[in-house]
């Protein structure tokens, strides 16, 4: 077994949002989390794409110092038990599917790698964008319900933050299944702004369009522009969108997440929610907990 820096397992989105970090680092691995359409494992990339292997084989191969999990897959739970008992630092970009016993991994905000959505956020308490009251977010991640639950976890992070105020009432409908499975959820925040996050089927052009409105103006991020921008009073401006994301802004301290009991609960009920809306197509409406 190789020791390495890093082992990086994920979509094949995830591998070119990173591409970049990765291919500069020396000693950092990506696997491949989720399988081609012909159904077999898609796995292992190191610098340029070589003969791609699974997860589960790049663990026999390398013993990494720090392992991050960015997109779930059916026994990452077992992998990360095992990497954790070795001693690596392992985190994820989500909570694990199902409860796990004697198992805390810690998670990280993926957004904390984009400077994109840092400069967007910064943008958005400057005095003249004003207080933030509606949020539409469009992603468009790989994979099934496991894939498409993260991604509503973390456009959840990202509402939170962008409409300055924690998360109070949820809606979710889903509809589809498998890949074409697409959730929009509508939410209601303690200072009664509103937003409407829609997660869609794989192959979206839309991904990461995210609109912001303030009382001051407005603050929008659209990849078919590829240019966020913010429209003030009297004019617009452009904001400058630096397209590498970083790899070790999500080893930070900062970048960790502290969710309470009842916050983890909630997240694996949404889970469930969204099984149940896509199988009764019926909306479910669920209260997100105080902190």
């Amino acid at each position: 077994m190789r020791q390495i820096e890093g082992l990086v397992i994920g979509s094949r989105r995830d591998f070119e949002l990173f591409r970049e970090d990765i291919e500069r680092q020396e000693g950092v691995v990506f696997a491949r989390s989720t399988v081609d359409s012909r159904g077999g494992a898609q796995g292992l990339e190191q610098g340029t794409v070589q003969d791609l292997e699974t997860p589960r084989d790049a663990l026999r191969a390398y013993l990494p110092r720090q392992a991050l999990f960015l997109s779930p897959y059916r026994g990452m739970a077992a992998d990360a038990a095992r990497l954790m008992e070795h001693g690596v630092d392992a985190r994820t970009a989500g909570p694990l599917p199902a409860r796990t016993r004697n198992l805390s991994i810690p998670f990280v905000d993926i957004h904390r790698s984009d400077s994109g959505f840092r400069a967007m956020l910064e943008a958005s308490r400057h005095d003249d964008f004003g207080e933030p009251v509606y949020l539409r977010l469009i992603s468009s991640p790989e994979g099934g319900k496991w894939q498409k639950w993260w991604c509503v976890f973390q456009s959840f992070r990202k509402a939170a933050a962008l409409l300055d105020s924690p998360l109070r009432r949820v809606y979710v409908a889903a509809a589809g299944s498998a890949r074409r499975l697409h959730v929009s959820v509508t939410l209601k925040t303690d200072r009664d702004s509103t937003g409407h996050l829609l997660v869609a089927p794989n192959g979206s052009r839309l991904e990461d369009d995210l609109f912001l409105v303030g009382t001051g103006g407005t603050l929008a991020d659209d990849p078919l522009l590829n240019q966020p921008g913010v429209y003030g009073k009297s004019d617009y401006r452009m904001l400058t969108k630096p397209a590498q994301h970083r790899l070790a802004d999500l080893w930070g301290d900062n970048a960790l997440i502290t969710l309470t009991d009842d916050e983890r609960r909630f997240y694996h009920d949404l889970l469930r929610a969204i099984g149940e809306s896509a199988r009764s197509r019926s909306g479910v409406c669920m209260e997100y907990p105080a902190a």
